[in-house]
């Protein structure tokens, strides 16, 4: 950003805010933590507005699950709302759920679970601010493992990874659980046993495994579903096609294999992918190149700049 385009970046912690500490920039990004009160940082925001009368205030939504909670108190403060993922459907942003989110709703109905519906309330007028930021694959631990050559996920010894925790909120863990069960009991498929491991071995055991389990957590988007295209591991997952990502990388049958979200059809999308290796194969390549390509060319930077600039060259740009 500072080569192409004179950028200054200047990055403060969330904290300086609130204390009326951050400087005079052109643009300001804003990311706190899953836990702030957002009273407070709407607030904030609005006595950083008065001050330095910045060209855009954005607000960076890094949380797991797909809603807009911060949405109705920020929609007269910020000029932009960006999330690693958004409905593809817009409008499905401004529905109650039952429990909190679009996964509570779902889950809580399939198992049964009680809870209150949640409405937001979020504007009609935030929707046209939407738009998205690059998700997990911007990691910088993640990015060198896309510089070299794409790994062949078919000759190894381990057909399907399954390292899962469950632990958690009552449908998470039901949701979890579900997810362990379905791959018990497969037989002739050579599998991990579910519980966790270190992250040194998890990886090792993705390099030597042709598939890989990846139920929802918190939210659709998971760092295994990067590490599993980073190793060569063709991911298995519910199906993603509610949903747009930066970069775009899931397509069905291309990067992923996607499943029903009762997992009815597990078992068998995972054996016919076991008997298809040169399919694996090209599954694993397209899901790496897809990867790389948005690395290598420089797109990180393209997409950001396209919320990054302002008609003030160069750009002052605050991060909190």
């Amino acid at each position: 950003m500072a080569a192409r385009y004179g950028t200054d970046f200047r990055a403060r912690p969330i904290t300086d805010i609130f204390r009326d500490s951050v400087p005079a920039a052109d643009i300001v990004l804003i990311q706190p933590w899953f836990t702030e009160d957002i009273d407070r940082l709407a607030e904030a925001i609005a006595r950083y507005r008065t001050r330095h009368n910045p060209a855009q205030v954005v607000f960076l939504d890094s949380f797991a699950h797909i809603d807009l909670r911060f949405g109705r108190a920020l929609e007269p403060l910020v000029d932009l709302y960006l999330r690693k993922a958004l409905f593809r459907d817009r409008q499905a942003f401004l529905s109650p759920r039952l429990g909190d989110t679009n996964l509570t709703e779902y889950y809580m109905t399939l198992y049964g679970i009680p809870g209150q519906i949640v409405d937001r309330q979020v504007p009609v007028s935030l929707l046209d601010r939407l738009d998205l930021m690059p998700n997990f694959l911007a990691a910088p631990h993640l990015m060198p493992g896309f510089l070299g050559a794409a790994p062949d996920p078919a000759d190894r010894p381990i057909d399907l990874h399954v390292r899962l925790a469950t632990e958690g909120t009552s449908w998470y863990q039901a949701m979890r659980e579900h997810s362990v069960r379905v791959t018990q009991g497969l037989q002739g498929i050579v599998t991990t046993p579910p519980e966790r491991i270190s992250k040194t071995h998890f990886l090792r055991e993705l390099r030597q495994s042709k598939l890989c389990w990846s139920p929802f957590g918190y939210g659709e988007l998971c760092w295994r579903d990067i590490e599993a295209f980073m190793t060569g591991a063709v991911l298995v997952k519910p199906d993603m096609s509610h949903l747009d990502s930066l970069p775009d990388l899931y397509r069905p049958h291309e990067t992923y294999l996607p499943v029903r979200w009762d997992f009815s059809d597990f078992e068998d999308v995972v054996r016919h992918a076991l008997a298809d290796p040169e399919r694996l194969r090209h599954m694993a390549n397209a899901a790496f190149q897809a990867c790389r390509t948005y690395l290598t060319q420089g797109r990180f930077v393209d997409d950001c700049a396209r919320h990054l600039t302002v008609s003030r060259s160069p750009a002052r740009v605050s991060a909190a």
